[in-house]
């Protein structure tokens, strides 16, 4: 890989670890960076993300057991995160066998509204406490996850930036919201690297090169997030909610 691309997977890897938002970009980078089909690309740059989904997932479930073992804490959920990724996993199959009968357009616009509209609020909606109770049950989680498994298998994006906005919407502290976005990853990729292996259509050096890239990012992107300011982090992530609603409507409809 040239030092150039190299430079733009970093930087989308320290995106997603600060806001869950930024894989949009790899695609995209390495189509003109060095003139890469789509074909090659994009079952790469789902297998590179399905690293980055294990360590969010991994680090999701080791800061909720350290809080939940706190004293005085809160008995937690039972398995938020687990029902949010099984459903998500087959949203994701069951998108990829219907896609077919999907309008590409359609799809894309309510991605656009869907984004702006979150990232507005984000914005300029009140600010939830990070000690809230999350109003998202297992129950929620689990239909929330199968509906973005299936959208993200017909707009072809990862995850957070069909669950982002629907976290926002239910008033979810913005570190979980950014945490959980980030470890649905690991399901829509799995489903979609099983459905390019079985294809023939991945490679498998290329992909996990650019893993170890977005993994080395994500570090950096979650240190820097732990320590901003909460205030900061939540304009950060409806400012990038707004752009990319802004990218997608502009890019559908031109």
């Amino acid at each position: 890989m040239s030092v150039a691309i190299v430079v733009l997977v970093l930087c989308a890897g320290v995106c997603v670890g600060l806001t869950g938002i930024g894989g949009v970009a790899v695609v995209p980078g390495l189509s003109v960076l060095a003139d890469m089909p789509l074909t090659r690309a994009v079952p790469a740059s789902t297998l590179a993300f399905l690293f980055t989904g294990l360590i969010a997932t991994w680090r999701f479930r080791t800061v909720r057991r350290a809080t939940t073992a706190a004293p005085g804490a809160a008995p937690p959920a039972r398995h938020p995160l687990l029902a949010l990724q099984v459903a998500a996993l087959l949203g994701a199959a069951l998108g990829a066998l219907s896609l077919p009968w999907v309008s590409g357009t359609g799809m894309h616009l309510a991605l656009a509204a869907l984004s702006l509209g979150s990232g507005l609020q984000s914005l300029l909606g009140r600010a939830v406490p990070e000690d809230a109770a999350p109003r998202a049950t297992p129950g929620m989680l689990a239909g929330i996850g199968l509906a973005v498994g299936i959208g993200s298998a017909w707009s072809g994006t990862g995850g957070p930036i069909l669950l982002l906005p629907a976290l926002v919407w239910l008033s979810t502290p913005t570190r979980a919201a950014i945490a959980m976005a980030q470890a649905v990853q690991l399901p829509i990729a799995l489903a979609a690297t099983a459905v390019n292996a079985w294809a023939g259509q991945l490679d498998w050096r290329l992909g996990t090169t650019l893993g170890a890239v977005l993994v080395a990012g994500w570090l950096v992107g979650d240190r820097l997030a732990a320590r901003m300011p909460i205030l900061l982090l939540r304009r950060l992530l409806g400012g990038l909610l707004v752009l990319l609603g802004l990218w997608y409507a502009f890019h559908t409809l031109t």
